[in-house]
């Protein structure tokens, strides 16, 4: 965690010159490698594969958590109340399954991933792979009606062809320091935002430098916001109210890409946090992380990975990310009444 701490704080608050002048060769090379691949996709010397249905890329250029799960659920929703039959790909991040394999929501998050068990427990279609298109592949062969494919986390999988692609950024973390991998945290660099359809700002923090930022990029931006609805108890399946949850002595874990936004969102509930434990992103939990002299409040990532302990004083808080306007969400359901092959 020390570790872990030392270079978020390189990245994204005061970056370290040494460290900088240290890692700085291997940026030039990882990026090197990076710009080859995309020309040789460019070139047509490597091909992209046309899965049959619409598919759109929800990611961003940067690593940790920038709001691509709850951004995705909310698409998802929308398509379906629509009527139009989505499917999820996504690689299955931290799980143990090998190949494709259709997730269910019985299945575990030690073997699936965490998102994936989240998509699958919501009722979603969902397939995982670290090869996308054969993740595509498997789920338009159990789900042959499906209309769109959206692929959580695939901006940097090029060989899955891609109709529109939606990159996601953290309005507190922003960009970080705009360095490449190791010495910063983008896996491409600042100059591929002008090759996606849309940007996503999560949250409207920092407004003025994203704005001078992206002045550049001739792209739609839109905002996401995540709107509290309400914590659920899934053990007791009790629900609770911020003012009720105020009786308690309450503490947060997470084991997400920024820990530290989750607890500052419950503080901003109004909430008291006597204690919060931050753990490192995909974490496996322990029976022993539980702490019984508290009420414990978490993710719903977090639960898909705490739930095997059966632990009836853990709360899920419950959120719905929620555009700044329907354009975005236009623009994707246009896609469904594209002709394809």
């Amino acid at each position: 965690m020390k570790l872990q701490h030392f270079i978020e704080q390189h990245w994204y608050h005061k970056t370290n010159l040494l460290l900088t002048l240290l890692l700085l060769p291997f940026s030039l090379i990882y990026g090197l490698v990076v710009r080859i691949r995309r020309t040789l996709f460019n070139l047509k010397l490597k091909s992209q594969i046309n899965v049959g249905v619409p598919v759109v890329i929800i990611g961003n250029i940067g690593v940790g958590g920038a709001g691509k799960t709850p951004l995705t659920k909310a698409i998802a929703t929308d398509l379906i109340a629509r009527g139009i039959k989505i499917g999820i790909v996504l690689r299955g991040y931290k799980g143990s399954a090998h190949g494709e394999s259709i997730v269910a929501a019985k299945d575990s998050s030690s073997v699936v991933g965490d998102e994936a068990l989240i998509y699958a427990q919501a009722g979603f279609r969902v397939a995982i792979g670290s090869k996308r298109v054969a993740a595509a592949q498997l789920l338009l062969q159990r789900y042959p009606d499906i209309q769109l494919i959206l692929a959580d986390d695939g901006m940097q999988h090029y060989y899955l062809y891609r109709d529109m692609e939606i990159c996601v950024v953290d309005s507190n973390r922003m960009f970080g320091n705009r360095q490449l991998l190791p010495s910063g945290p983008l896996r491409e660099s600042m100059g591929r935002l002008k090759n996606v359809d849309a940007i996503v700002i999560n949250g409207y923090a920092n407004q003025d430098k994203l704005r001078s930022i992206l002045a550049k990029y001739t792209i739609p931006v839109y905002y996401q916001v995540l709107e509290f609805v309400n914590f659920y108890n899934p053990q007791t399946q009790q629900i609770a109210t911020v003012q009720e949850m105020k009786d308690k002595q309450l503490m947060a874990i997470a084991a997400i890409g920024n820990p530290a936004r989750f607890f500052a969102y419950l503080e901003n509930l109004g909430l008291k946090l006597s204690k919060k434990q931050a753990f490192p992103d995909h974490y496996h939990y322990l029976k022993s992380d539980i702490n019984s002299q508290y009420a414990i409040i978490t993710t719903e990532k977090d639960y898909t990975k705490l739930a095997q302990f059966n632990a009836a004083n853990i709360w899920i808080t419950v959120v719905n990310a929620k555009l700044n306007n329907s354009q975005l969400l236009e623009q994707i359901v246009r896609l469904t009444q594209k002709e394809y092959d």
